[in-house]
């Protein structure tokens, strides 16, 4: 049951990662940096945002299945994450890299995914993030790795239509 689970929450990571490259490829670079407005990340800062942040929940997910029950999460002033979407840092990205990037995290979820148990999912911890506190490992692979990028490729989309 669990490895049904679980590659259906890849196949849905896989297509969005997908779906997403595909809009970056078809779409002019100077586009992907342009902010819809002041307070709006760029499409760019999009990228590196989900780039960054399964990266960082994919180690968080890894590090849960070796050390059940140790604290994890993190919040909106992260070092990484706030680095992630800086605009010197990601106009510094481009578009070559972002997708290859962006393909890379398939298999680095997969291998992760891979190492998930049924027993795992249902595995509470603390967390740096009130919000996430006493979550289930299913939370973090959810709502984290597969909802948030899928949330962000909407994003993308809302963002790109703005600044066209």
């Amino acid at each position: 049951m669990t490895t049904a689970v679980l590659n259906e929450k890849l196949e849905t990571f896989k297509k969005c990662i997908d779906e997403i490259v595909t809009v970056v490829k078809n779409t002019e670079e100077a586009a992907l940096y342009m902010k819809p407005s002041e307070e709006e990340w760029s499409a760019m800062q999009i990228v590196s945002h989900i780039i960054e942040a399964v990266d960082f929940w994919v180690t968080d997910l890894e590090a849960l299945l070796v050390v059940p029950g140790a604290k994890w999460g993190r919040n909106h002033e992260h070092v990484r994450r706030l680095a992630a979407v800086d605009e010197n840092i990601v106009s510094r990205i481009n578009k070559g890299v972002a997708i290859s990037t962006l393909l890379n995290l398939v298999p680095k979820v997969d291998t992760a995914l891979a190492k998930v148990e049924e027993e795992d999912l249902v595995k509470t911890a603390p967390s740096y993030n009130p919000n996430f506190d006493g979550k289930p490992l299913s939370f973090l692979i959810d709502h984290l790795i597969v909802k948030h990028v899928t949330g962000h490729y909407e994003q993308i989309l809302r963002h790109l239509e703005k600044v066209r």
